[in-house]
């Protein structure tokens, strides 16, 4: 018999490993579990809300709640992302006694608890064929705009089950979209080559995001310590007078996404000098994308996002949010999105 079992951690080896086990096969980060201890139990709070569908003592099924710090205003506010939403090939399909499937159940129970557990919002940034499934459970769909950039750097590794004439798109959009960032750099190249490094304490200037009246956000200097601990983002520091520095995302031939960015100066050339140095990282990283996702934050992004559309990058909406609340009022509260309510998942 298939069961629900509900855990507030801090979670112990055992609960550890079905989550690595299961999510793992998804989301190869998920498969190490210092990778799921740092952000299940060294988060800020120290614990997150699980719903773990179990069958005969193995866990088939999962989604959780992490809780995050968000600011209501000028007040604190915490809020929980739900995360790791995974079934087990074996079980999808099946159903628990009460005729609900697996991954609904998870999501039901796991979304109760979570408001058990005092988080009065919970939300997920979904893909578009996952959306459904959260909304069969009892979230609303969200029109929070949260458009990302793309810079094609490797044609060659998106899409290998795409037709042949999507991937010929592509590979012609990256010919055209390369040449602009390369032509555009020429005149504008800073004196010495950028550095990469590991982010330093000051740079949560760069992080930080604001609220006004009536809305609320993530703001990445809230919790800067836990999103440079998992050891997925670094500083890239550009020299010269169209210097800046960046913080990004960066893992192995994964895309490489821009979080934040402060120019020396105001205008598109640092932006366009920034553009170029993350081809050259892309390129030689294997990563087959950059991406940008605008947001009012840390200065300079509107000169960067002026920069993307000079040069051809596609701007394209990559997930969905959901959102539930345990008191209809929260719902009439307005969203500002940054990078910082999902970067390290």
């Amino acid at each position: 018999m298939t069961e629900i079992v509900k855990v507030k951690g801090p979670l112990d080896d055992l609960h550890l490993g079905w989550l690595a086990g299961l999510y793992g096969a998804v989301d190869d980060k998920y498969a190490s579990l210092d990778y799921v201890r740092h952000q299940f139990v060294r988060n800020p709070f120290g614990w997150s809300a699980h719903a773990f569908a179990v069958d005969d003592g193995r866990a088939v099924g999962h989604t959780g709640v992490v809780p995050f710090a968000a600011r209501l205003g000028d007040a604190a506010f915490t809020v929980g992302k739900l995360e790791a939403l995974v079934v087990d090939p074996a079980y999808r399909g099946k159903r628990l006694d009460d005729g609900e499937s697996i991954a609904i159940g998870v999501l039901r129970s796991c979304y109760a608890f979570g408001h058990e557990c005092g988080i009065d919002v919970l939300f997920g940034l979904a893909p578009p064929n996952i959306t459904p499934i959260h909304v069969r459970a009892g979230c609303r769909r969200v029109d929070a705009e949260t458009p990302t950039y793309v810079l094609v750097t490797q044609p060659g590794r998106i899409g290998p089950d795409w037709p042949r004439r999507r991937r010929a798109a592509v590979a012609g959009l990256a010919v055209l979209q390369n040449t602009l960032v390369v032509g555009a750099s020429a005149a504008t190249r800073g004196v010495g080559r950028a550095v990469l490094d590991l982010p330093v304490e000051a740079d949560a200037a760069l992080a930080h995001a604001s609220a006004g009246a009536g809305e609320w956000t993530v703001s990445g200097d809230d919790a800067w310590d836990w999103y440079v601990g998992s050891d997925l983002l670094r500083a890239l520091e550009i020299p010269g007078r169209n210097g800046s520095r960046a913080i990004l995302r960066l893992r192995d031939r994964d895309s490489i996404q821009v979080v934040a960015w402060r120019a020396r100066r105001p205008g598109v050339r640092p932006a366009l000098e920034l553009l170029a140095s993350l081809r050259r990282l892309a390129r030689r990283t294997g990563a087959p994308t950059v991406r940008f996702q605008p947001w009012d934050g840390s200065g300079g992004n509107g000169d960067l996002a002026r920069a993307c559309r000079l040069l051809g990058l596609v701007r394209r909406e990559e997930a969905e949010l959901v959102l539930h609340t345990s008191d209809p009022s929260f719902d009439e509260l307005a969203i500002r999105m940054t990078p910082f309510f999902y970067v390290t998942f």
